[in-house]
């Protein structure tokens, strides 16, 4: 039985229907279809151009950096990485390259590849900065700064009238002032026992000047002493009533009245207003006040009741009444943000206001770098620019 094999030739039906899909009835090829080669070939072109584009903005490999400087004296930015960045003649931020700062005090700029930002690299004069919201309001033109902090005083003032009228209300002392109060009172006892004020009184009391606190004891032991034997019979009687009785109320009483005796002496003002400042303004002094101020800011935020009864003062009507919010207070809450940002248009960008509320948001620590040129650090002189180290130019 012989078996026969079928071959299709290349003018088969399916091949030829394969081969005249894209042509018309003259054995034409449909002009309407695009030709694959110039299709991949375009496809090619934008890859290309987009590679290009990215190139001009994408920074150097941190590996030999554009400039690099040492920082001399005080530091207050933390090493690490951080943006860099030139401005243009508005006093608008654009983003130049990376910053790299070394536990050494090195600082090494890398410039992304825009022929703009290599020339500011190599030739503008370099600012460390750390992360602070004086620095983008430092960019803010003088005139609208100035606008700014007239309404802000406004605004301030409208807030200060209302907060007298609210402390000296009725419903706001018998309701909020007591648990506010105990609030405040439970934060500075936290405050107290607190690790950092512990740390701080230690070093206070192993440094402090004791010649200024014999210097006031020295003054007020005479005054005392002349209102106690003035009050010596009286002081007696109290002390004995209290030994009698088993009471402390006819001690405290007589102690009271001796203490209130000697302050009120105008020799006594006279000596504090003389002494009292010196040790106050004192190093040590100005330490352990920092130290617990701050931690009983804290404790009070800390504190779940702060929060709940903020909320409720927010919700009381009596407090609306007063009318807090003025219409100048909700124009500056509106425009401040956009100021700051300096925000052109709608969809306008601030790389360097975004960096900064973005890390203050955070938490975190970081710098960044400003590329100035002579005439822009003239302007910027009295525009409250936070000051940075000096920095001396390396080899990179």
């Amino acid at each position: 039985m012989e078996h026969s094999v079928k071959i299709h030739s290349d003018n088969s039906l399916p091949n030829r229907q394969l081969r005249n899909r894209d042509r018309d009835r003259n054995g034409n090829r449909k002009s309407g279809e695009p030709n694959r080669f110039i299709v991949s070939l375009s496809s090619l072109f934008i890859l290309g151009a987009v590679i290009a584009a990215a190139i001009k903005i994408v920074p150097m490999p941190l590996g030999k950096p554009s400039a690099a400087y040492l920082t001399q004296g005080t530091v207050n930015a933390h090493p690490g990485k951080g943006p860099v960045f030139i401005l243009d003649d508005q006093l608008f931020p654009h983003q130049c390259g990376k910053a790299r700062l070394s536990h050494l005090g090195e600082l090494a700029l890398f410039a992304y590849h825009d022929e703009e930002c290599q020339t500011g690299v190599m030739n503008l004069r370099p600012y460390l900065l750390a992360v602070d919201p004086r620095v983008p309001w430092a960019l803010v033109p003088q005139n609208e700064r100035e606008d700014l902090r007239k309404l802000a005083m406004r605004v301030a003032e409208r807030l200060e009238t209302v907060g007298v009228q609210l402390l000296y209300s009725a419903f706001f002392e018998q309701e909020y002032a007591p648990l506010l109060q105990d609030i405040a009172k439970n934060a500075f006892h936290t405050a107290l026992l607190s690790p950092a004020a512990d740390q701080v009184l230690s070093r206070a009391m192993d440094t402090f000047d004791r010649r200024q606190v014999e210097r006031i004891l020295e003054g007020l032991l005479p005054i005392f002493l002349e209102k106690a034997k003035k009050n010596l019979w009286q002081t007696l009687r109290g002390y004995t009533e209290s030994v009698i009785n088993g009471e402390e109320k006819g001690n405290q009483e007589a102690m009271t009245k001796l203490g209130e005796e000697v302050f009120a002496d105008p020799r006594v003002k006279a000596h504090l207003a003389e002494t009292l400042p010196p040790l106050l303004t004192s190093r040590e002094i100005s330490m352990v006040g920092m130290v617990l101020i701050r931690e009983t800011g804290r404790a009070i935020w800390d504190d779940p009741r702060t929060m709940q009864l903020a909320n409720r003062l927010m919700a009381d009507q009596r407090l609306a009444s007063l009318q807090p919010f003025s219409s100048e207070a909700e124009y500056l809450i509106q425009v401040l943000p956009l100021r700051l940002l300096r925000m052109r248009h709608r969809l306008d960008h601030n790389p360097l206001a975004t960096y900064v509320l973005r890390t203050l948001v955070r938490g975190r620590k970081g710098f960044l770098v400003l590329l100035l040129s002579p005439e822009q650090e003239k302007t910027l002189t009295n525009s409250q620019l936070p000051a940075g180290p000096a920095l001396r130019r390396m080899e990179p």
